[in-house]
């Protein structure tokens, strides 16, 4: 008999469409796996038509996994949106911004073009939200950085880009910039309250500070950083200064599935083991992680005609959620 389960399960860092790629390039280090794999694989298939495929059987997956809303990042994203309206789940999509070609846009501009013609396109759907998402400190330059964000804020809009994922990314940032990728971002002007930060695993104390001052918001994304051996982050740490953290799968050409419930178990799992206290991330943490915190990073006031608060009043008179232990999604019914 399957354990019901009616919390809205959301999904903050997705890449959708790279379903095709799982199990393509296993047991690499990021810059290998992108530079060597995903990137010439990319060039080669992505097209609008196979970004709609690919994404509504990723989709499939995720719905069946419970998850209500997803935080996409990827190319051709205007058929990330249709797909999504024709299988009525709710996205936040963002075209992927690089300072060189990609599948969608031959120069960073015309992928901000892009997005600000999402931006009109979508305004009050009640389906689609648009993000602007620059993919990285080291694939965009820093006045293609400032650009996006002013994109953003003239649009009152979220900023998704991944930060801090690896310690090359961070040691390169520190050799080129003397300062880390968080403060670094924050010299910008770019961290604040709509800023979401895919990843944040490599981050000293400090850069914990500034994130909780500028209420920007963190995605755990557990399993992905662990098969491709970025390490991981210091999240109990974040969520003891105030910064709201929630949880991702990221591609599933990474991860490598679309579930939030088990990126959850891993997520309480490893704060545990790293910080030698099991106290650290119970599970009633990690299942507001897995909702509440996903609707607030992705400023959603309500799902399904229930607004945040009442979902974290369910959440708080539950006794406890010690299932997350036992069960995978497979022995959960959801709505």
């Amino acid at each position: 008999m399957k354990k019901n389960f009616n919390l809205p399960l959301i999904n903050t860092h997705c890449h959708a469409a790279m379903i095709a790629f799982r199990g393509m390039a296993e047991d690499l280090p990021l810059k290998v796996w992108l530079e060597k794999y995903i990137w010439p694989a990319e060039k080669k298939k992505v097209t609008p038509s196979f970004v709609y495929r690919q994404t509504k059987k990723a989709i499939r997956e995720m719905k069946k996994n419970g998850i209500k809303i997803f935080n996409d990042m990827y190319f051709f994203e205007k058929e990330v949106a249709k797909a999504a309206k024709e299988m009525k789940i709710k996205v936040v999509i963002g075209e992927g911004i690089l300072d060189f070609p990609t599948p969608s846009a031959k120069t960073p501009l015309q992928a901000l073009k892009i997005t600000e013609d999402l931006l009109k396109a979508y305004k009050n759907d009640p389906y689609i939200l648009v993000a602007v998402a620059p993919h990285s400190i080291y694939t965009v330059s820093r006045e293609n950085l400032i650009l996006a964000k002013k994109l953003a804020k003239r649009y009152k809009a979220l900023f998704h880009i991944h930060l801090a994922e690896t310690k090359f990314e961070f040691e390169e940032c520190l050799n080129k910039n003397k300062i880390t990728p968080v403060e670094y971002l924050d010299k910008l002007e770019i961290l604040d309250e709509k800023a979401i930060l895919a990843h944040c695993v490599w981050v000293t104390e400090k850069d914990i500070e500034i994130l909780a001052k500028r209420k920007a918001k963190v995605v755990h994304c557990p399993l992905s950083n662990l098969k491709l051996g970025s390490g991981i982050a210091p999240i109990s740490k974040m969520i003891e200064k105030g910064v709201c953290v929630s949880l991702g799968t990221d591609g599933p050409a990474s991860s490598n599935r679309l579930d939030i419930w088990e990126a959850g178990k891993f997520a309480a799992l490893l704060q545990k083991g790293i910080t030698q206290d099991p106290s650290k991330l119970p599970a009633k943490e990690v299942i507001k992680m897995m909702t509440i915190n996903g609707l607030e990073a992705l400023d959603i006031k309500e799902i399904e005609g229930k607004k945040i608060r009442e979902i974290e009043k369910e959440i708080e008179k539950t006794k406890n959620f010690n299932y997350l232990y036992e069960l995978n999604v497979n022995k959960l019914k959801f709505d």
